[in-house]
């Protein structure tokens, strides 16, 4: 597994006024003593520590500091048969990928994760090198149809013959419904009061500034609701004042970053979570949300439409826009939801049928 040791410091200099905030956003991401997953203590994982210079003008040189990294591991493995290179993102894991696979003669695989796709412009050094990397692949996965099919519009691929979907693997058991009124109670919210909450990183992308826009609304037209915002970011100080302007910081809580256990109490806690980005693949978030039972307001944006669906578990909304958001807010705050059918509604992400598709996509490559 990668694992870089420099923090992003390019974002950090160019926002000095909340450097700090963008290196716990890094820290959180990367803490010192990274944690085995859940059901994977019996697995060794190597956590293999590059350098990672500022991605706009060194992206192609952070594929080869990973590759540095990850091939004094791959050294120590006298037996390399049926030996498959997994990279997950096309920079810098599928590029170190590629790498390996010609120093080694092995195959490999890169999957798509989101923003790796959305970012890549046309006719820049970025997008040549990734249409290196992913027709020399062996195989191309993806979390998402939508990011396939956004490679074929830029001519990255010919094609989606040599692609297939693999989710990510999500902790069933983790995320689970608790009753909402006794997590409430334990996190001194007031039983009456409807819960909204967003978790992510407070950047621009996210849109955390529509969403407290949105709520004022909400407040306006007499709706007793609170706004819960996880995660941390160079945004912050801006969404702070733009509470600070609208005079509503009874009804807003900054929580900061969460650990997976609060994450779980702040879903069960909620009436609905939001989402409203400009901009996603397939954000875990969501998942987890519907996991715990509670039901989703996104932008119909990404995989998200694939994923929420109007009046069955949540509601789409336009990106960037107050009125949509807010519409979709009040909808969803208005609707009887039934959490097992939430639940459910997800239950095609089951660990057993996210490790078949591996299974399949690592059976293609190695018959």
């Amino acid at each position: 597994a990668l694992y870089p040791i420099i923090p992003p410091f390019i974002p950090m200099l160019k926002n000095i006024k909340v450097w700090k905030k963008n290196y716990l956003e890094w820290r959180n991401t990367f803490p010192t003593n990274p944690i085995i997953p859940s059901g994977l203590e019996n697995v060794t994982v190597h956590y293999a520590k590059y350098i990672r210079l500022p991605r706009i003008n060194f992206f192609d040189s952070e594929g080869w500091f990973a590759y540095f990294a990850l091939k004094k591991y791959v050294k120590k493995f006298s037996n390399l048969k049926d030996t498959i290179i997994h990279g997950a993102w096309i920079f810098p894991a599928g590029h170190a990928a590629e790498l390996l696979s010609q120093k080694y003669k092995l195959p490999f695989i890169v999957q798509l994760m989101g923003s790796d796709v959305n970012y890549i412009k046309l006719n820049t050094p970025r997008y040549r090198l990734a249409k290196k990397i992913l027709n020399k692949a062996n195989k191309i996965t993806s979390v998402s149809q939508v990011l396939i099919d956004e490679l074929v519009n830029k001519k990255i691929l010919k094609n989606s013959k040599n692609t297939s979907l693999t989710h990510t693997i999500y902790n069933f058991s983790k995320f689970s419904i608790t009753d909402k009124q006794l997590i409430k109670k334990d996190l001194g919210i007031e039983e009456s009061a409807k819960i909204i909450f967003f978790a992510a990183a407070l950047r621009k992308l996210k849109n955390c500034d529509v969403l407290i826009r949105s709520v004022v609304n909400l407040l306006n037209k007499k709706n007793n609701v609170i706004l819960l915002i996880g995660g941390a970011g160079y945004e912050e100080d801006n969404l702070r004042q733009l509470v600070e302007n609208e005079k509503i910081n009874n009804n807003v809580k900054f929580l900061g970053n969460l650990d997976e256990d609060s994450i779980v109490k702040y879903y069960n806690s909620a009436d609905v979570f939001c989402l409203p980005s400009k901009s996603e693949g397939l954000p875990n978030v969501i998942i987890e949300s519907l996991l715990c039972g509670t039901p989703v307001v996104a932008s119909s944006v990404g995989e998200i439409p694939h994923i929420i669906e109007d009046n069955i578990n949540g509601f789409l909304v336009e990106p960037n826009s107050v009125e949509s958001l807010t519409l979709g807010l009040a909808n969803a705050l208005n609707t009887k939801w039934d959490r097992n059918f939430l639940r459910e509604s997800v239950s095609f992400l089951s660990v057993n049928n996210v490790l078949q598709e591996y299974d399949m996509a690592y059976n293609d490559v190695i018959k």
